[in-house]
């Protein structure tokens, strides 16, 4: 738990695909990041956003350790933690901060919690397994990442007959398969129920809460017209607010710096658009001491 001051509004923050802990760290694969603990940390001094943070299943085993997680499973962890925020803020408006593909997995909860909207950072229009293959093909024509790029090609067009055979793999059985492909298709964290499912169009929704979907200009971790798919989303839901930010990058930061950090405009959006929404808070704002 992130507490600001004086407490208006809560979130529970959902990280994007991987085996992260609480904070952004993905430590099977060497990947170190604060993004989930500084987005926290801001939306609490500046909105008064008291957030709840927590470690996906897996995020404490290596590299190719045979997991055996789903989206069912994702869906009802978030559904757990939801429920921890919910009774450690009786009475307060809650909010489902998602970002990558944890903002489809807000956007699905949504359609089954009692939330006050989702705020949805720079999802993928459709799901994991299609952006993988889609980022693949692009990197079989870019100079020099022909061969990995066919590598992967080769790794999704694998996975993919196994799914339309209905295949189930167990975990290890799907590691031994997919290990020839790491660092082309395969990053070492994955699960073959987590992918099956986003082959299956599992996270696909259309939640009836209000809704921020933020799309950065200069993230090249989705397709290319990402942004201009989730613009003519938004145009036929009105509880819905689209903003494009030009220069954000997949990691909210601004990409057209070196240095990291998340991008103030990113925050000032968020912020802007929970404190246009209705408080409805049951008695007086929570009075905490800053603890995070």
């Amino acid at each position: 738990m992130t507490l600001p001051g004086q407490t208006r509004h809560g979130a529970l923050i959902i990280q994007g695909s991987g085996v992260h802990d609480r904070d952004g760290n993905m430590p099977a694969v060497g990947f170190k990041s604060t993004l989930y603990r500084r987005v926290a940390r801001e939306l609490a001094q500046r909105c008064g956003l008291a957030t709840l943070r927590y470690d996906k299943r897996g995020h404490d085993r290596p590299a190719f350790y045979p997991h055996d997680y789903s989206i069912p499973q994702r869906l009802a962890d978030a559904a757990c933690a939801l429920g921890v925020l919910r009774r450690e803020l009786p009475g307060l408006p809650l909010y489902l901060v998602g970002h990558s593909e944890g903002a489809l997995v807000a956007a699905k909860l949504a359609e089954t919690e009692d939330v006050a909207g989702v705020v949805h950072l720079a999802a993928p229009f459709g799901n994991v397994f299609e952006l993988g293959k889609a980022r693949a093909a692009r990197r079989a024509t870019l100079p020099g990442g022909k061969a990995k790029g066919e590598q992967a090609t080769r790794y999704y067009a694998q996975l993919e007959q196994l799914f339309k055979e209905g295949a189930r793999l167990l975990p290890e059985d799907f590691v031994a398969l997919a290990k020839p492909f790491h660092g082309a298709g395969y990053d070492g964290w994955e699960s073959f129920e987590w992918l099956a499912g986003h082959w299956a169009g599992a996270l696909e929704s259309d939640p009836k809460v209000p809704m921020l979907v933020v799309q950065g200009g200069r993230d090249a971790r989705l397709w290319p017209d990402n942004a201009q798919r989730w613009q003519k989303w938004c145009e036929s839901r009105p509880n819905t607010t689209f903003r494009l930010i030009d220069h954000m990058g997949h990691d909210l930061n601004d990409a057209r710096q070196k240095a990291f950090k998340v991008d103030d405009e990113v925050l000032d959006a968020i912020c802007a658009w929970i404190n246009a929404r209705p408080q409805q808070v049951s008695g007086p704002p929570m009075d905490t001491d800053g603890r995070g």
